[in-house]
């Protein structure tokens, strides 16, 4: 059994059990440990959904003991004090708060924005005048007035790719020119792809800063976006730097492999022979699917260009070689609900998650009455800005002052930990005179605020405190049944053959048919095959296919159990299992009875263990009942939902 089985099965739906009210019913005692009827209704309501045999409430209430006697000892066990349990709980834990950490207006905006950009290629260039990683305010002036000098230069009518070349702090405007081709959404930093998107075609973008300086982006074309293609090639390498010779003896081989691909030859075949490229010709040249940017263009353009019927490029020249490409298949972008989770995951670690992060904090300083003591950070900022004071005075001068420089109910920043703080940014203690204090700040209260919230989820969010228990419980559930249940059954080799022999007789093969399967539309030519099959019981099922080609005839060794058809005729159960089969409104089946037989243990291994497991699991629980005596309110169902 996997564990992402387990705990997935157990954490089928994360709010369905709605909003609770707090409360204290107790439903089940274990020792001094005491679970309450509202953490019953959220597991009852949830799991039960999912059995194949749901249960009342109090025939449920049996499982939800053994599912808490087995926490129980597991925690006993000390289980949840390894190394490797915490690591794995606190990443769910930390997942499991998100939600409560963002905004979902926010966070359901940027999701479509981001599918929208998605669904676009953009073509553009650029220019940048880099900032280094502490601006001063003079170097921050002196970029944007450089940056502010380039728009009237385009302005009054120059070239925007003559200005990347001449003035373009990217080292890869000297080759290209500012040209960065077609992109699209989460290719570029956040700012950056904001400012192409949000600019029309053919014009040029605001000046726009990033964490690299400042930008210009001059868009040229935008276009639906061409998905994604499926390729395999074959190559003849050449290095940036190879001689004329090398590359003309490249050339020559191409094209000879091309001339025997026009005259029929396997490209498969052709790409594990002759290809440079090692890793694709092992695969017969197939590539992996790429869209828009994940390859050079001298690439990319010729491989959208093909399809199912031009479906073999002419050779192609790249930075890296020669190629023939062969189209294999293209698709389109997915449906957003198709690609939810994969932006959801995608902006939970961009920039823009950002935007969803201040709403809350926004909101939470509201909720918890947030103050600012603004003398005392006038002062500590006045302090931070000035040159003539060393990082040993700026922390000395505030070493004895304990005053809170923020409060909340609940919470409080005192300038001592906010000095400690301080201590550890790399940024701040390098280039303390030059770091916007503001801006640092706000984050580090921002995140100081969260922080404080999260310790507050439990309290607030009743269906959060009962998920993050199943995920705990979930863990130690499959940790404690590893140990005390499956591992002891594989390794017990005695125990599985004597289980296998005081239980063999569930153990055999089923009863079969050796026969033919007839399936028909024709009530007539049913009759007929019938009688044919009974006259000529040896006839062969291609024979009978001949004969009726509208018929559908299955030649097998049919199982009971199978088919409903075959129950019904051959075995006479009325009530079946089996497939229905409804193509065909008649079937028969004729041929010879093979009788049940006893499986051999080696046949059936996989299930003797599993039922071994079970038995050695209600064992087990057997003992665990016997030693902590679990305790049954069954009164506190009157207060379940």
């Amino acid at each position: 059994m996997k564990r992402t089985t387990l705990i997935l099965f157990l954490l089928a739906v994360l709010f369905s059990a709605g909003s609770m009210a707090q409360s204290n019913h107790t439903l089940v005692s274990i020792g001094n440990k005491q679970y309450q009827v509202e953490e019953f209704d959220f597991i009852y309501s949830k799991n039960n959904n999912f059995s194949e045999e749901p249960k009342s409430k109090k025939e449920y209430i049996a499982l939800f003991v053994n599912y808490k006697l087995k926490v129980h000892e597991a925690i006993a066990q000390g289980l949840d004090t390894l190394p490797s349990f915490k690591k794995e709980y606190n990443y769910y834990k930390e997942e499991l708060a998100k939600p409560y950490l963002s905004d979902s207006k926010v966070t359901e905006k940027l999701i479509q924005e981001a599918y929208d950009r998605l669904k676009t290629e953009i073509n553009a260039s650029h220019i940048l005048i880099k900032l280094p990683p502490s601006p001063t305010p003079e170097d921050t002036l002196a970029a944007y007035r450089k940056i502010n000098a380039i728009v009237d230069k385009f302005n009054n009518g120059e070239d925007f790719n003559k200005l990347a070349l001449q003035y373009s702090d990217d080292p890869s405007a000297r080759k290209n020119q500012g040209k960065l081709g077609y992109f699209t959404g989460f290719m570029m930093v956040y700012p950056f792809e904001s400012a192409a998107f949000n600019t029309p075609k053919g014009s040029i973008s605001p000046i726009t800063r990033t964490s690299f300086g400042y930008h210009l982006v001059q868009v040229h074309d935008k276009r639906p976006n061409r998905g994604e293609v499926l390729t395999a090639h074959i190559m003849q390498m050449f290095p940036r730097n190879a001689s004329q010779e090398l590359i003309a003896q490249k050339k020559a081989k191409i094209d000879s492999v091309y001339q025997l691909l026009l005259q029929g030859q396997d490209f498969a075949a052709l790409a594990q022979q002759y290809s440079d490229d090692r890793n694709s010709a092992a695969n017969n040249g197939q590539l992996p699917w790429f869209g828009t940017g994940r390859m050079v263009a001298e690439f990319s353009e010729p491989a959208f260009a093909l399809d199912s019927v031009n479906n073999i490029s002419e050779i192609v020249r790249t930075p890296y070689g020669f190629h023939i490409i062969k189209f294999l298949d293209k698709r389109g972008i997915k449906p957003l609900e198709e690609m939810r989770e994969e932006i959801e995951d995608r902006i939970a670690s961009d920039e823009r998650a950002y935007q969803s992060k201040q709403v809350v904090v926004a909101r939470l300083k509201e909720e918890y009455g947030f103050s600012k003591n603004k003398s005392l950070y006038d002062v500590i900022k006045q302090m931070v800005a000035d040159n003539n004071v060393t990082n040993d005075e700026f922390f000395e001068h505030f070493k004895e002052n304990e005053n809170n420089i923020a409060t909340m109910k609940g919470w409080e920043l005192k300038t001592g930990d906010l000095m400690a703080e301080l201590k550890k940014n790399r940024q701040f203690m390098q280039n303390r005179s030059t770091v916007d204090f503001d801006v640092l700040m706000q984050d580090f209260i921002g995140e100081a605020i969260l922080k404080f919230e999260k310790t507050k989820l439990r309290d607030k969010y009743p269906e959060y405190k009962y998920l993050l228990n199943e995920y705990h419980d979930g863990l130690l559930i499959f940790d404690i049944s590893q140990k005390e249940i499956w591992n002891k059954a594989i390794e017990d080799s005695i125990g599985i053959q004597n289980y296998f022999e005081a239980h063999k007789s569930a153990y055999f093969h089923p009863e079969k048919l050796d026969g033919i399967l007839f399936l028909t539309n024709d009530k007539k030519e049913l009759k007929a095959a019938k009688k044919l099959l009974q006259v000529n019981p040896e006839i062969t099922a291609d024979s009978l296919q001949q004969l009726y080609p509208d018929a559908k005839v299955i030649k097998n060794v049919f199982e009971k159990g199978e088919y409903q058809a075959l129950d019904k005729q051959i075995w006479k159960i009325k009530k079946s299992e089996g497939k229905e089969i409804t193509d065909f409104k008649y079937a028969w089946a004729s041929g010879k009875r093979i009788p049940k037989k006893q499986k051999e243990l080696d046949e059936t291994r996989g299930q003797v263990i599993a039922d071994y497991q079970n038995q050695i699991e209600k064992e087990w629980l057997a003992g665990l009942k016997a030693k902590y005596s679990p305790v049954v309110n069954a009164k506190a169902l009157k207060y379940s939902k």
